[in-house]
């Protein structure tokens, strides 16, 4: 049997390697980058223990500023933890007045007051909540405004009304994230939709 040499053993493993089905043995160029780095971290990290030897005055000051830096790290890292756990928590609405508030009857007393504006939209938020408590959509505080439109539109409410719903919620969000009008008309539509919404929902 004859005997293949070192340099033709590697020779035909280059070319081997090279075949289109070993393509993924390769690394990318960005993980030949990363592997580098890497080496390079733990050759400096091999050659750090070295300096306690060979250069203490040069060891001793490095290390120091790393432990401080570690210090200063857990210390950011319990102020965070400790600031979160002495924060109070959130009030929503029931810890500010109580029992859950009627959206529909503090969009009365908005109105009384002449905010409109504001009266509209808990009129629009106690519209929305009418149509979820009778299953004709489905409200998640992560649903958006456009959402609950597009869910209207594909209801079970008579056009009309959808339609209605729609132009007026894109009303109120151009007031409420704009000119901030306070007009009485939209609270006035506002206070007609939500009475058909109680009605045929």
């Amino acid at each position: 049997m004859t005997e293949i040499s070192d340099d033709r053993i590697r020779v035909l493993a280059r070319e081997i390697l090279a075949r289109p089905e070993f393509a993924g043995a390769h690394p990318s160029a960005l993980q030949a980058w990363l592997i580098r780095v890497i080496d390079r971290i733990l050759d400096w990290i091999a050659g750090f223990g070295h300096l306690r030897v060979s250069a203490p005055g040069l060891f001793w000051p490095i290390f120091a500023t790393l432990v401080l830096i570690w210090i200063f790290m857990i210390a950011q890292i319990v102020w965070a933890i400790s600031a979160a756990m002495r924060a109070p928590e959130p009030q929503s609405d029931a810890g500010v007045s109580g029992p859950v508030r009627d959206p529909a009857a503090e969009a009365e007393r908005q109105a009384a007051t002449g905010n409109f504006l504001e009266a509209a939209h808990y009129l629009m938020i106690a519209s929305f909540r009418t149509l979820a408590e009778r299953a004709v959509i489905d409200l998640r505080p992560d649903r958006s405004n456009r959402w609950i439109r597009r869910a209207l539109r594909s209801s079970k409410l008579n056009e009309q009304l959808v339609k209605e719903l729609d132009s007026l919620v894109t009303r109120t969000e151009r007031h409420w994230f704009g000119d901030r009008e306070n007009r009485p008309d939209i609270y006035t539509e506002w206070k007609s939709a939500f009475e058909q919404v109680l009605r045929v929902a």
